[in-house]
């Protein structure tokens, strides 16, 4: 069996209050292997201290526990083709590949903020689902309540929708499951489904929680403490038929 962990797994463990021994105990038969992905290495580069000695040694602490708890196991998403392979890298690796291009965090940061709370919490109303009842919905009844609302989506079903969005951006021929994935966070967040705490870097944070759930479909196990993630990472494997489980730390589905 193979797992994935998000971000807040390989925290827990660095600060010592989870232990992988912990996670073996989870599924039927023993995880045999533990994987990471760039999501990982851009996670902890949000990682700040008062000087670059402090931060260059949290930054090695970081990388060791997640080469520990993988084996520097890695998935490597390759570009143009998006295709995704197995392969092993130890994670600094992967830190001084991805910080060559150094405007790439900002220019994401952009991205994802172009769509105020205001301008959402309208849509949400105009919308007029409950979030309290859509959180207990199952996955399958969050996207049939949403393609219900068709109309307030400009005539488009959730899966409509996100490939009317791939066609209409410019890069939309080069875009795979990966952009797909973070179209869906975003547009369940924005009808208020487990809505993420706003804060400055929520909608940076969320598509990293999108992308984890992507990366996870290449494992048996998505292991995630953060219940909002879970939630929306189960209706998006609906929406795309995708078998991945996914559990807390303690099995919790």
């Amino acid at each position: 069996m193979t797992a994935y962990l998000d971000n807040n797994i390989i925290v827990d463990i660095e600060k010592g209050t989870l232990l992988i021994s912990d996670l073996n105990k989870l599924t039927e038969r023993d995880i045999t292997r533990f994987y990471y992905s760039m999501s990982h290495i851009f996670e902890a580069n949000e990682i700040t201290a008062s000087t670059n000695g402090e931060l260059n040694e949290r930054l090695s602490k970081r990388f060791k526990i997640i080469s520990q708890i993988t084996k520097n196991h890695y998935l490597e998403r390759l570009l143009p083709s998006n295709k995704v392979i197995k392969t092993k890298y130890e994670p600094f690796h992967i830190y001084q590949s991805i910080n060559e291009v150094s405007f790439a965090r900002n220019s994401m940061k952009q991205m994802v903020n172009n769509t105020s709370e205001e301008q959402k919490k309208q849509f949400r109303e105009q919308l007029n689902i409950d979030p309290l009842r859509i959180n207990n919905y199952s996955p399958k009844e969050v996207i049939d309540q949403i393609d219900a609302n068709k109309i307030a989506m400009g005539g488009f079903t959730l899966l409509e929708l996100i490939e009317k969005g791939i066609e209409l951006h410019p890069n939309g021929k080069e875009m795979s499951l990966h952009n797909r994935f973070a179209g869906v966070f975003e547009i369940l967040d924005l009808v208020g489904f487990w809505k993420d705490k706003y804060n400055e870097k929520s909608n940076y944070a969320r598509l990293w929680d999108s992308s984890h759930a992507y990366f996870s479909t290449f494992c048996d196990y998505f292991i995630s403490d953060d219940k909002r993630t879970r939630n929306k990472a189960k209706v998006v494997f609906e929406l795309y038929d995708i078998k991945t489980k996914v559990i807390s730390s303690k099995g919790e589905e």
